[in-house]
């Protein structure tokens, strides 16, 4: 790459940063109680812009480094601390955040170290991993409790699901086409703000879902 388009870029990226840190001084003077709806507005552009930094230094990785994506991605996955457990057949993936609304456009920050801890996962198997022919995945938002309130919860239909399903897809499901995948969401409260997917066979997801009725419930009772 040429050197000063190299250096352009990194400059437009250094600008980036220096705003995104203007947006944490502004959120750090709303009090979040009185004024709800302005911390919600700050916060948004902050995250969305935090967003579109990583994707620029992502692709700055990608441009001028050897690195093979799928290493970065990795790598980007553990940094992220994102988690994929398996039990009993039940497959468990924690993302730490909240699946963005739809009208952001992208979750391409999130699906695509998804995609490096699923290629990781895949890999340090010791043997190869059966994919789900008929399943339900189960998406459940999960709301930091300290900062409850009804304005907070989405719409389960705002949310932009279809980037992080086709992930899942590639490397977990024989297909998620209507007549072999359900779709199942949810929305909890816990310590912190994060989304919880569970793929289960559709044949014992009625005795999972029975098992966290009472978790599924406690959004409600708290608000």
């Amino acid at each position: 790459m040429d050197r000063q388009l190299l250096l352009r870029k990194i400059m437009r990226i250094g600008d980036e940063v220096r705003r995104l840190e203007q947006d944490i001084t502004a959120l750090q003077c709303v009090d979040v109680v009185d004024y709800p709806d302005n911390y919600s507005h700050l916060s948004h552009g902050a995250a969305i812009r935090g967003e579109q930094l990583i994707q620029k230094l992502r692709r700055l990785v990608y441009e001028t480094t050897n690195i093979p994506k799928v290493e970065y991605l990795t790598q980007a996955a553990g940094a992220l601390d994102i988690k994929i457990s398996e039990d009993d057949g039940i497959v468990e993936i924690v993302l730490p955040c909240l699946i963005p609304k739809r009208k952001n456009k992208s979750n391409d920050f999130i699906a695509d170290p998804l995609f490096g801890a699923l290629s990781q996962f895949i890999f340090d198997r010791h043997e190869p991993f059966k994919k789900f022919e008929h399943c339900v995945i189960c998406i459940t938002h999960v709301y930091d409790k300290a900062l409850m309130s009804r304005r907070r919860i989405r719409d389960h239909d705002n949310m932009e699901i279809k980037g992080i399903i086709d992930v899942i897809n590639l490397f977990l499901l024989t297909d998620d086409m209507g007549s072999l995948c359900d779709i199942y969401s949810a929305s909890e409260i816990a310590d912190d703000d994060y989304t919880r997917i569970t793929i289960v066979e559709k044949d014992i997801f009625p005795e999972w879902i029975l098992r966290h009725k009472n978790s599924l419930k406690s959004i409600s009772q708290n608000l």
